[in-house]
């Protein structure tokens, strides 16, 4: 018995009626289900709207009573301490910190003299006038006190604006005073202070003479 090869053509006739070909089907292909058919819902007609009523509640306002704030006291507070400068002297305000020099000449040997603050405005210019009038009287003897006199004096001169701008001496706050010390005369009219400033004109005049007589 022979078996039919598989090359065999098929023949091109066939009683059967023609059958369209089968899809495969596709693995991811929108799934299609039945419209489900569902009843007709029941129509109601509009009904008007009307607000609704609440029953009026009124409640009394409650106003708390105003309270009654008593002032707070505070403890007082006391100013700041400010130093206050007395005069080393008399003890009496306003004061200023000052030093006042003085200077003696002799000739080989020399002196030098201060006398520090703070003082009023009375005791120093007491102070002031006193050793400027002993400097100018006294400081001129010697060879470098010739030079440092009029040094001191000036130091003094320029030093004496700080407590002769002072007010008027007075009595502190606290504390002890006395009366200030007296100013006295003012410098050029002390004799001594004039004898002072004669010295070194005289000094002078000497020399000029005497190198005069030496070359005549």
């Amino acid at each position: 018995m022979t078996q039919p090869s598989p090359y065999q053509s098929q023949p091109q006739h066939s009683s059967q009626p023609y059958a369209p070909p089968q899809q495969a089907a596709q693995p991811y292909g929108r799934q299609q289900y039945p419209q489900q058919q569902y009843p007709p819902q029941e129509q109601y007609p509009p009904q008007p709207y009307a607000p609704q009523q609440y029953p009026d509640q009124r409640y009394p306002q409650q106003h708390p009573a105003p309270q009654q704030y008593a002032p707070q006291q505070y403890p007082a507070q006391q100013p700041q301490s400010v130093p206050v400068v007395q005069c080393r002297l008399c003890g009496c305000v306003p004061a200023a910190k000052v030093k006042f020099r003085g200077h003696q000449g002799m000739i080989v040997m020399m002196r030098f003299l201060s006398l520090d603050g703070p003082f009023c405005r009375d005791c120093g210019l007491s102070t002031f006038r006193r050793m400027t009038a002993r400097t100018l009287a006294q400081g001129w003897y010697g060879y470098a006190s010739f030079v440092i006199t009029p040094i001191t004096v000036l130091m003094n001169v320029v030093r004496r604006d700080k407590v002769a701008s002072l007010a008027p001496p007075q009595a502190p706050p606290f504390g002890a005073s006395q009366q200030p010390l007296d100013p006295g005369p003012p410098l050029l009219a002390r004799p001594m202070a004039i004898i002072g400033l004669g010295i070194p004109v005289a000094l002078v005049v000497i020399l000029v003479a005497l190198v005069a007589v030496s070359n005549a």
